[in-house]
């Protein structure tokens, strides 16, 4: 019995070596459920941009070039009924909104953040909680939700310029919504989708000085936050 007492542990020292795990596990936890968010996040963008870059391509195959299609000077919607959504499985098109607070995904009630409570505002915000009005432009933004959640939007605002795309990576009804984060900015340039900045120069993409940078500290920033996550081989490393 002396012997099975003296290799037993007592309960002052379980109580202890509990605590110690528990120190640990708080110290520990915060990071690894950081990275893990990280890590979806980059899968989800990257899945969601291989999807949407493919039904573009296969549509030109079916359709001819992207820039040629008439429907561009119709509205969004109608490119996105024609042309995209029938070469995405399970794809769901939503018309444009007359809102700024549910622009994209719109299923009959509210789904943006609405940072500070304030339902009047628009559905997302920049990385600096500004509110995001342009360039969605009411009336003009039209999306398409994907089997999986992910909410993408089209703007045709203009003919002369590219035409924006928005991907919300876990869709309109689920927070952050905010720049950089589960929103990200891109182009549909001639034929071809590419990320809003490509054409920066890499030491402004994360510069706290310059607007819409994908610095946290930047002025409405995260606007070319997925054309930095390209560019760093998909990973995301300013959050």
């Amino acid at each position: 019995k002396e012997d099975k007492m003296k290799n037993g542990f007592t309960m002052a020292e379980v109580l202890v070596t509990l605590g110690i795990i528990g120190i640990v596990a708080s110290m520990t936890m915060p990071g690894l459920i950081k990275k893990h968010k990280r890590v979806e996040s980059e899968t989800r963008l990257k899945k969601a941009y291989s999807t949407i870059s493919q039904a573009f391509l296969t549509a030109q195959a079916k359709h001819g070039e992207a820039k040629d299609w008439p429907e561009w000077e119709t509205s969004a919607e109608e490119i996105l009924k024609r042309y995209i959504a029938p070469e995405i499985k399970g794809a769901k098109v939503f018309a444009s909104s007359e809102s700024k607070s549910n622009l994209m995904c719109y299923e009959g009630k509210f789904v943006g953040n609405y940072m500070n409570g304030n339902k009047e505002s628009t559905q997302y915000g920049w990385m600096d909680k500004v509110y995001i009005s342009s360039p969605f432009y009411p009336n003009n933004t039209a999306s398409i939700k994907l089997m999986d959640g992910t909410c993408i939007g089209l703007n045709y605002n203009s003919e002369k310029s590219p035409k924006a795309l928005f991907i919300d990576i876990n869709g309109s009804y689920r927070r952050p919504n905010v720049a950089g984060y589960d929103l990200f900015f891109f182009q549909v340039v001639e034929n071809t989708i590419r990320p809003y900045g490509y054409d920066w120069k890499t030491e402004d993409l994360f510069n706290a000085s310059k607007g819409n940078s994908c610095h946290p500290k930047a002025n409405r920033g995260g606007r070319v936050c997925a054309a930095k996550i390209m560019g760093d081989n998909w990973t995301i490393k300013y959050w």
